[in-house]
């Protein structure tokens, strides 16, 4: 079982802060709350939050959910608005206007786990060990065919090779595999991001072919159910 969710917020008054933790808490997520947008900034930088409550009559607050966002900075995002009429240009993935009622903030809530587990989905890397029947390394238009590489992980958005030697960082690499417990062959391809002296390497992989992204999707799935991201 994963880790409790995790949310990040902070509000204009003490009977906000106390009625969105009460639901919160009730939905299973582990709460941290502060009282001005810097601070939670700071905290963004250190902790990964799945979700962001923002009382947008904070100062600073539609700052945090700026588009595109930084990455460190909670994927998706509930904003309480003021009870006017006043728009908001802020990338919120949910509104609530205020007065703020147990019932509507326990029901948009809900909504949220869609797309938290969404991103949970394609971030989540699996453990595997499996042999690539074929891969190959581009760097500076030198283009090498690698033997005896495994995947030792996969993800929706990358994977871990192991080969016999470091590769390049920012190297493109390909690669064709069997997916574990399974007759289907994907080919993948994308970018050495980080790499080891071990042979190991981190790529980040590019746009797939629509059938390798669909198999690739339908196996961790079959894996990693949705049940688990949001349990």
């Amino acid at each position: 079982m994963r880790q409790p969710r995790s949310q990040l917020s902070f509000f204009h008054t003490p009977q906000n802060a106390w009625l969105v933790k009460t639901v919160l808490v009730a939905h299973g997520f582990e709460v941290v709350d502060t009282n001005d947008a810097s601070t939670a900034l700071n905290l963004c930088k250190h902790r990964r939050f799945d979700l962001g409550v923002y009382d947008t009559e904070i100062n600073g607050t539609l700052a945090l959910a700026t588009n595109p966002a930084p990455a460190f900075l909670p994927r998706v995002t509930i904003g309480l608005l003021p009870a006017t009429d006043k728009p908001v240009s802020a990338r919120l993935h949910f509104l609530v206007r205020k007065p703020v009622g147990t019932a509507l903030l326990s029901k948009t809530v809900k909504a949220a786990f869609a797309p938290i587990a969404a991103d949970w989905r394609a971030r989540l890397r699996q453990q595997v060990s499996v042999a690539a029947t074929e891969c190959i390394i581009l760097d500076h238009a030198c283009r090498k065919t690698l033997s005896g590489v495994r995947v030792v992980n996969l993800s929706l958005t990358g994977m871990c090779p192991h080969a016999p030697e470091m590769l390049p960082q920012h190297a493109s690499l390909e690669a064709t595999f069997l997916l574990p417990g399974t007759d289907l062959l994907v080919h993948v391809a994308g970018n050495v991001v980080w790499a080891h002296s071990s042979g190991r390497c981190g790529v980040q992989f590019g746009q797939l072919h629509s059938h390798d992204q669909r198999e690739l999707e339908n196996w961790l799935d079959s894996v990693l159910p949705v049940a688990r991201l949001l349990v």
